[in-house]
């Protein structure tokens, strides 16, 4: 049958309705005239399987990766730039209205536009294979554990995955597997960060038998300066990293300068994978704050964004539940000699109200994971009276969700859009609100 897509939805598939029920489709563009066949029936929707391009959009493109269809990872890549960033901006605004009912959308800046839409990316994490008596790594498709191998990722910087290709020949003089169940041994997957030149590998194991020959090989990689394993078994892992990491050769952190602050990373310390882009998000936030602010960070990590706001305001306050990313902060702020800011350990939920009674905080910023901020957290904030939030968002339908509840005493200033991860549909957002003081 033919469809004609009318949207883009939030995972970059193209949406068509068959008697008013949306049937999602991969591969496809706004507006163009498709040929499906229905390959799920559900009560609320159908899904379909891409059988012919009838008249295909004009932004269509060529993908310049051949697994692109396959992997996943980059459903967008069928279309230009610039129109990757019209269908991102279009989710916004359809979550806002769809949350929020009536809302000017001249609150939305222009979009700040990746200035490098390939080879951004300063991290991966990679499923091996043996191939052929040979390492391999791939991704997985979305949503599914079916392994697609990629010799190559366009969005993976240029020195990471020739960094790649040297640890896998390394791995490959050595002899080494990939990991099975059956055994519970060999190599699982490679995580490799770098800034600078300067790599952090992870090895992802079944167990703690990696030859020492193979660390000592690996380490005269001349980018290759420090390495860890971890062990994980767990067929279920959500997470690539085991409960178990071990440091065995090199540097236990690797460094990152950014806007003049220098960060050092531990394997599992969260850092944006766009280092150009953290960059300008950092500084529209510093923008948005005063002189005179007492900043609450209100998940902090490893400071990122707390020690460039303490070069500005006037005191900042960092929180942040997990315990090895607040030893982390302490530890990047010492080493960047910045003494008006503080970091404590804790849920920011059950910290606050408490804090608010020793603290006048006059701003807080607020970056938390893609399921947005908690039912309680919202009261918190509904109660706390602070006359300013920053909210970073990396998900619009659960910032645009939030930004429902937070109306009652909020209003939003700006939004601002932020191309981080070109070639998908993510999106992130640094929206400005300020206390409405007559309620």
């Amino acid at each position: 049958m033919q469809v004609k897509i009318e949207k883009s939805g939030i995972n970059g598939e193209g949406i068509a309705y068959i008697d008013r029920k949306p049937v999602f489709i991969e591969g496809v563009l706004p507006y163009e005239i498709v040929e499906i066949k229905i390959t799920q029936t559900q009560s609320t929707y159908l899904k379909g399987e891409l059988l012919r391009i009838v008249k295909a959009s004009p932004f269509r493109i060529q993908a310049p990766c051949p697994v692109q269809a396959t992997c996943g990872g980059c459903a967008l890549m069928i279309t230009t730039v610039a129109q990757q960033e019209k269908i991102k901006l279009d989710h916004l605004k359809q979550a806002l209205v769809k949350y929020m009912g009536n809302i000017d959308f001249r609150l939305i800046k222009p979009m700040v536009s990746n200035p490098k839409p390939l080879g951004y990316r300063n991290m991966f994490k990679l499923p091996v294979r043996s191939e052929k008596g040979k390492l391999v790594s791939g991704l997985y498709s979305a949503n599914s554990n079916h392994f697609v191998k990629a010799d190559h990722c366009l969005i993976h910087s240029d020195e990471l995955e020739a960094a790649k290709i040297q640890i896998l020949e390394c791995c490959d003089a050595h002899q080494q597997e990939a990991f099975s169940f059956e055994t519970m041994r060999g190599i699982r997957y490679l995580i490799l960060r770098g800034f600078e030149g300067q790599f952090q590998l992870t090895l992802i194991i079944g167990e703690n038998k990696i030859p020492d020959e193979l660390i000592t090989d690996l380490m005269k990689i001349p980018s290759l300066k420090s390495i860890y394993l971890s062990i994980n078994t767990d067929r279920h892992a959500h997470d690539p990293f085991g409960t178990i990491l071990i440091h065995k050769a090199g540097l236990k952190t690797i460094p990152v300068t950014l806007n003049g602050l220098r960060y050092e990373l531990s394997p599992t310390a969260f850092f944006q994978l766009n280092t150009i882009q953290a960059s300008a998000i950092f500084n529209k936030v510093v923008q948005l704050v005063k002189a005179d602010d007492v900043v609450l960070d209100a998940y902090c990590g490893v400071g990122a964004m707390s020690l460039p706001l303490a070069q500005k305001v006037k005191k900042v306050i960092g929180l942040e539940i997990n315990l090895a990313s607040v030893k982390a902060a302490i530890e990047n702020a010492s080493l960047n000699k910045i003494d008006n800011v503080s970091f404590t350990q804790g849920d920011v939920q059950v910290i606050l109200p408490t804090l608010l009674k020793t603290e006048k905080i006059s701003a807080l910023v607020m970056d938390p994971p893609r399921s947005g901020l908690s039912s309680p957290m919202i009261e918190t904030l509904l109660n706390s009276n602070i006359d300013h939030l920053i909210y970073v968002s990396c998900n619009p339908s659960t910032l645009a969700k939030n930004l429902a509840e937070l109306k009652k005493k909020y209003t939003i200033v700006s939004l601002t859009p932020f191309d981080l991860f070109t070639q998908s549909p993510l999106l992130e957002v640094v929206a400005d609100l300020k206390l409405i003081k007559s309620v």
